[in-house]
C-alpha cells in the first residue's frame, strides 16, 4: 500500500468533493482520472508544436536569404524552401547565406551563440530546476534570434 499525500489543500477538497458527489472513494476517482489520462496525444502534439516552430523560424531564415540574394542579384533568390531545407547552410561570419557546398565546415563557430546551443544540446539542455515559461520561445525565435545571432557575429568580427 502506497500513500500520497496531496499538498494542494484546494485540490484535495475538490477530489473529496468529486467522490463525496459520486458517492465512490477517493481512490476510485483518482483511477478513473489516471485510466482517462494519456501521455501519448500530449508528446505528439508537443512534438508537432515544435515542428511547427523549426518550420516556421527556417521559412523565415530562408525568407531573409532570399533578401540578401535578391539584393546583390544572386539567382540563388529563387530557390524553393524544399531544395534549401536541403541543402542550406548557414549564414556565414559577414551574415552572408550560404549552401552547404559553399562552406569549409558545417561547424558553427567557437564563442558564436550557435555554438553555445550546440554544445548545450550535445549535453542535454539546459536543467535549471525551474519551471520554463516557453510562451514566448516562438516570438522569440522568430522575431529576434536570427537578428540576434547576426549581431553578435559582426560584433565579434569588430564590424558593429
Amino acid at each position: 500500500m502506497t500513500t500520497i499525500e496531496i499538498q494542494d489543500e484546494q485540490l484535495a477538497r475538490k477530489l473529496q468533493h468529486i467522490a463525496d458527489t459520486e458517492h465512490r472513494s477517493l481512490e476510485s476517482v483518482l483511477r478513473g482520472l489516471v485510466a482517462d489520462y494519456s501521455v501519448e496525444p500530449v508528446r505528439q502534439a508537443t512534438n508537432e508544436n515544435r515542428d511547427d516552430g523549426v518550420r516556421r523560424v527556417r521559412a523565415k531564415m530562408f525568407a531573409k536569404a532570399r533578401r540578401y540574394w535578391e539584393s546583390v542579384g544572386d539567382e540563388k533568390a529563387a530557390l524553393t524552401d524544399e531544395y534549401l531545407e536541403e541543402y542550406f547552410g548557414a549564414f556565414d561570419e559577414e551574415g552572408i547565406p550560404r549552401l552547404k557546398s559553399e562552406l569549409t565546415t558545417l561547424e558553427p563557430p567557437v564563442g558564436s551563440l550557435a555554438y553555445a546551443a550546440k554544445v548545450i544540446r550535445e549535453r542535454g539542455g539546459i536543467r535549471s530546476g525551474r519551471h520554463s515559461d516557453s510562451s514566448r520561445a516562438d516570438d522569440i525565435l522568430n522575431e529576434e534570434f536570427a537578428d540576434y545571432l547576426l549581431a553578435r557575429m559582426r560584433d565579434q568580427n569588430g564590424e558593429g
